[in-house]
C-alpha cells in the first residue's frame, strides 16, 4: 500500500472513530435523561460514555451542542412514525394505526421531551426551539394528511386533534396518571373517534 493510501486509510479511521465517539456521547446523554437525571453535566456525560471530559468538549462546543446532536438523531429515529396513514383505510383502523405510531414515537422521545422541562437552557436554546417547531409542524401535517376527509378544512377540529394527539396529552396519561401505554392508546382512540365520527 502506498503512503497516499496509508494516509487515506488513517484519515478514514480517525473519522470513523470520531463519529463513534460523537454517537456514544449523544447516547450517553439520552441514557442519563432516561434514568431521570436533570441537567446532566459534561462530567456526567463523559463518565456514562466512558470517554474523557476533554473528549466531550473536543467533539462538542458545549452541552447545548450535545443536545443538538441528540435532537438530530432523534429526528432520524422518529421520522418513520410521522408518515401519514392511508386515507383509504377505514376510519377506525386508521385511527388505531395513527395512535400506535404516536405512542411509539412519544415513548422513544419521552426522555428528551421530559428533560426539556428541567434543562436550564431550554428557553434560550435555539436548537431546542427549532426542534420543537419542526416537530409541531410535522405532527400537524401528519394529522392533516391522515384525516383530510373527516377534517374537510375544519380548523377548530384540527386544533382539537393536535391537542389530543400531543406529547403533553400522552405524557399526562402515562406519567402523571400512571396509565400503561396500552390503556393510554385506548383512551386516545376513543377520544379521536368521538371527535372524528361527529365531524
Amino acid at each position: 500500500m502506498s503512503s497516499t493510501e496509508n494516509n487515506a486509510a488513517s484519515s478514514d479511521g480517525r473519522i470513523a472513530r470520531g463519529e463513534r465517539t460523537r454517537t456514544s456521547i449523544a447516547d450517553a446523554l439520552y441514557e442519563l435523561l432516561a434514568d431521570g437525571a436533570e441537567n446532566p453535566s459534561g462530567r456526567d456525560i463523559a463518565e456514562r460514555a466512558n470517554v474523557s471530559l476533554r473528549s466531550v468538549f473536543q467533539h462538542f462546543d458545549d452541552i447545548e451542542a450535545v443536545y443538538g446532536e441528540l435532537v438530530t438523531r432523534q429526528h432520524e429515529r422518529v421520522a418513520p412514525f410521522l408518515e401519514p396513514v392511508n386515507q383509504e383505510i377505514p376510519l377506525n383502523e386508521r385511527v388505531e394505526k395513527f395512535i400506535e405510531n404516536r405512542d411509539s414515537m412519544f415513548a422513544l422521545a419521552a426522555p428528551l421531551r421530559r428533560s426539556m422541562g428541567t434543562y436550564r437552557g431550554v428557553k434560550t436554546s435555539h436548537t431546542i426551539r427549532r426542534a420543537l417547531t419542526y416537530l409541531h409542524r410535522a405532527q400537524r401535517e401528519q394529522i392533516l394528511q391522515s384525516f383530510a376527509p373527516e377534517l374537510n378544512g375544519n380548523e377548530q377540529l384540527l386544533l382539537q386533534l393536535e391537542v389530543c394527539l400531543s406529547f403533553e396529552t400522552w405524557n399526562q396519561f402515562t406519567s402523571q396518571h400512571g396509565l400503561s401505554r396500552a390503556a393510554t392508546r385506548g383512551h386516545l382512540h376513543n377520544l379521536v373517534m368521538t371527535m372524528l365520527a361527529s365531524s
